[in-house]
């Protein structure tokens, strides 16, 4: 399961979706923070066999989470190699440019 919410404004459509056992939590690596907020990312949950048609419509997405990341670079969203981990967790955008 994961958990996303869908933030509009405009024509942008922005994803943010998270594994659901970070929720609330903040990771930190040297400067870096992560803070996984429920205000942010959690309106809805799904199975992660759903995230690939969450992002889909998307034109701007924050992931957080190692199964979410590691889901959406099998999927195509994200390249493997652009992908920081903080604090042992995985954290990826990606934009739609047009």
């Amino acid at each position: 399961m994961f958990c996303y919410n869908i933030h509009t404004s405009g024509d942008e459509v922005l994803v943010a979706a998270c594994d659901m056992d970070i929720l609330g939590k903040t990771f930190f690596a040297g400067e870096l923070q992560l803070e996984v907020r429920e205000s942010f990312y959690k309106r809805s949950s799904a199975p992660l066999s759903e995230l690939k048609e969450v992002l889909s419509g998307a034109t701007i997405a924050n992931l957080a989470g190692n199964r979410v990341v590691d889901s959406a670079v099998s999927a195509g969203f994200i390249d493997a190699g652009c992908v920081l981990v903080i604090g042992g967790v995985k954290h990826a955008q990606f934009a739609v440019m047009r």
